[in-house]
């Protein structure tokens, strides 16, 4: 069925093989295509609603049509009407989910498929609508109940319009959709109610003195079904409360109030229930709520602004889960609840200092969050909420900060984890760099820097890569604090070092150049003596021909009955390691490390090195005396061509070999060291067996080595042939498209401009853009 107009709604009912009833459905199908009258659209809408046929599809076009119709009625009646009743500040409820496109084709409006209707015709519609959504609230097809949801909407919102009519079909309704919401709570999908089960069992204290009290009802899951799908009618039956909620707006707290049972069934569905889709339509329905309040009286408005109001202490309690799920979708849809609610209390002036020890951490971590919708709505919310009192509030509240993002370190969710490490590296570096609030996290160090070491032996690379950085971090801003870990530090730094993984590499180099500036001139002579001791590794890496290297990687056998791994992780999914379990050091299955790895990871040092030490004003400064061997022995170890990862090592050093000429300078750079790797870089710009990356890689360091020292310089002082090579490379890489200006838009999802204010350095991508506009 395509549901995207109202034209192709009823073409695809007509196409429905096996063929539909004549009389019932086919006939009054055709009068709708044929733009009837009034009289006879009613008819037919009743002849499809009421149709006796075992098919689902009838019912849901005539939902569907006559859905739009009241739609149509209800904007032409307030665009005649020079004030509304009802105010539309509430957005509208997702019933198919977030970020779902608009199919409609707008090219047909409605009023070529639905005729005008006047006052009594609409009444007599909403009626028709009242008793189908009576009948087929529970109805086996979800997407018929999702239709009905909508239809609810539309009629509800249209009897306020028309002077408060029909209010005994609300109340109707409203006891309807609450038994069915209680009876599908107590009798979970396949278990009758448990007598013994009380409905308002309090749940045990976590120690947050928050309100945080659940009901407990029987939710047993031991039939077919799964825990991904709809738990039989309660999604929809939320998401019809919802509706009805925003149709009414403050009318439905002025004639319903807000029923203690309807919000403990509410709050049990948010957090306690087992299905994602139930706990994010529970959820919309206090979105609702909230905005009915926020429009009503100020006796609604109590509701919310009171510390001790139903409203506000409900939401408290559910956003202090729901921010935490473990499904995305729960997270979203809390997210906007939260977003609702905060910017509803400034726009009534009410403060929130009892919502900040519980919801502030969950909205900072929230922005380092895997998932991008997740991530990008938090940063916003975070823009609009907090404009310039993010520090204060972080540091007024930062023992319930701190606390949380050790509890999220030990998480069962790999990237909860992750994204913790993230917020912990976010308040070394706005903290830290802090006057006024550098001493409020020395009490909380231990705590965090142990948290840190745990996730350092997690079985998942992007979690360790990010307590690798956050390490650095904070031994950067507290070294003193830091110090007595030096040694497990250094240990796990260099581990990582020589990962298997080349990000891993990277980032290690760049916490241990934290630590450099932290510890100054006794790490750097052990950094020195780290580079001579790992940089040789690759020459003694086995000898292998690109087409052994190519039969193993499609040898089938080293490739069956292996261990499955997560996305984004080198380690079965949710595991962690640690103190007391298993650790990335005894994983089930582990590739051992390869020689040239290490040298690899030498590259990155040494940029670090060289960046934070060729400076004459830095505080360890570094002469060509020790800087110009290390890089001589370094253009010379990237010379080995036995292996076929030696172009991936080549890789590497053009990489990072434009960010050293330029920390080194133009003129010291052009005098003691271009010549070191100038054979090399057109030798690899030459040699037709590199591959496309390291010829890729080759060429822009080529182009911005030229840029740095001068192009007719550069050229000057090239061989004949290596010109040649150059002009070559020049004009291959001006005829490249160019890439996307600055404040463009990187992602579909993402507003423009969001990543202006990256520090586009050395600067790991994830600790980046916690430096600038995004931080508390």
């Amino acid at each position: 069925m395509d549901f995207s107009s109202i034209p192709r709604a009823l073409e695809s009912l007509q196409r429905r093989q096996p063929p539909l009833d004549e009389e019932t459905v086919l006939r009054p199908t055709r009068a709708l295509v044929a733009n009837p009258s009034a009289d006879v659209f009613l008819s037919s809408i009743a002849s499809l609603v009421s149709s006796t046929s075992s098919r689902w599809e009838p019912l849901a076009v005539g939902l569907y049509v006559a859905t739009e119709a009241l739609t149509q009625h209800g904007k032409a009646l307030a665009a005649s009407s020079s004030s509304s009743s009802t105010p539309d500040a509430a957005p509208s409820v997702y019933l198919e989910g977030p970020r779902v496109p608009s199919t409609r084709d707008e090219g047909t409006p409605l009023e070529s498929v639905v005729p005008v209707l006047d006052t009594n015709q609409a009444l007599v519609l909403c009626q028709t609508l009242h008793d189908v959504a009576l009948r087929h609230l529970e109805h086996d097809e979800p997407r018929v109940r999702t239709l009905v949801a909508k239809a609810v909407g539309a009629y509800a919102k249209l009897t306020v319009e028309l002077d408060d009519a029909l209010p005994h079909n609300r109340q109707a309704l409203h006891d309807r959709l609450v038994q069915s919401i209680r009876t599908h709570i107590q009798q979970g999908r396949d278990e009758q109610p448990d007598p013994q089960n009380d409905p308002h069992t309090n749940t045990p204290d976590d120690g947050d003195d928050d309100g945080d009290r659940s009901p407990k009802y029987s939710k047993s899951s031991t039939g077919a079904l799964d825990d991904t799908t709809g738990w039989r009618a309660l999604e929809t039956n939320w998401q019809c409360l919802a509706s009805l909620i925003r149709a009414l707006g403050p009318a439905y707290v002025v004639q319903f109030g807000v029923p203690q049972t309807v919000l403990d069934d509410c709050q049990y569905s948010c957090i306690e229930h087992v299905n994602r889709h139930v706990r994010a339509a529970g959820i919309s329905v206090l979105e609702q709520w909230l905005y009915a309040a926020a429009a009503g009286s100020p006796v609604q408005q109590a509701l919310l602004t009171e510390s001790d109001g139903v409203l506000r202490k409900t939401c408290r309690v559910v956003l202090k889960h729901g921010l935490a799920d473990n499904w995305s979708q729960v997270r979203m849809a809390a997210s906007v609840l939260c977003r609702v609610l905060f910017t509803t209390l400034q726009a009534l002036q009410a403060p929130a200092d009892d919502l900040y020890p519980v919801l502030l951490p969950r909205m900072c971590l929230n922005r380092f969050y895997l998932a991008q919708g997740v991530k990008l709505y938090s940063h916003e919310t975070w823009k609009l909420v907090f404009v310039d009192s993010g520090v204060s509030l972080v540091a007024a509240n930062l023992p319930a900060v701190c606390r949380y993002y050790v509890q999220m370190c030990d998480a069962d969710n790999h990237v909860v984890r992750e994204a913790a490490c993230q917020a912990v590296a976010e308040l070394a570096i706005r903290l830290g760099s802090d006057p006024n609030h550098h001493d409020e996290l020395l009490p909380h160090m231990d705590l965090l820097l142990q948290a840190l070491l745990m996730c350092f032996h997690d079985e998942s690379w992007p979690v360790r890569d990010e307590a690798c950085l956050a390490c650095g971090l904070l031994c950067k801003a507290y070294p003193e604090s830091c110090r007595p870990e030096l040694g497990k530090l250094w240990e796990r730094w260099t581990g990582q070092l020589t990962d298997q993984i080349w990000s891993v590499r990277e980032d290690a180099a760049v916490a241990l150049g934290d630590a450099l500036e932290a510890y100054g001139a006794d790490f750097l002579q052990e950094l020195l003596a780290l580079v001579d001791k790992l940089l040789p590794s690759a020459r003694s890496q086995s000898a292998m021909t690109p087409t052994e290297h190519k039969a193993r990687q499609n040898d089938a056998a080293a490739h069956t009955d292996s261990q499955l791994y997560s996305c984004g992780s080198l380690a079965p999914k949710l595991r962690k390691g640690g103190a007391g379990r298993i650790g990335c050091s005894s994983c089930d299955v582990n590739r051992e490390k390869s020689p040239w790895e290490a040298t690899d990871g030498c590259v990155y040092l040494i940029r670090e090195v060289v960046v934070r030490c060729a400076s004459p004003e830095s505080p360890t400064p570094l002469a060509d005396e020790i800087l110009l061997p290390m890089l001589r022995e370094l253009a010379d170890v990237c010379r080995v061509q036995h292996f076929p990862q030696s172009d991936d090592l080549r890789t590497t050093l053009w990489r990072n070999l434009p960010g050293m000429a330029e920390a080194l300078g133009k003129q010291r750079f052009k005098r003691l060291y271009l010549d070191v790797f100038q054979n090399l870089l057109f030798s690899s710009l030459d040699a037709r067996s590199s591959s496309q990356l390291s010829q890729h890689a080759a060429g822009q360091c080529a182009e911005e080595l030229a840029d740095l020292v001068g192009r007719t310089i550069f050229r000057a002082r090239l061989e004949d042939d290596q010109r040649d090579t150059l002009d070559r490379v020049l004009r291959e890489r001006a005829a490249m498209p160019a890439g996307p200006a600055d404040g463009a838009v990187f992602s579909p999802f993402g507003p423009p401009g969001l990543l202006d204010h990256i520090h586009k350095g050395t600067v790991h991508p994830g600790v980046a853009g916690m430096t600038r506009g995004t931080a508390p």
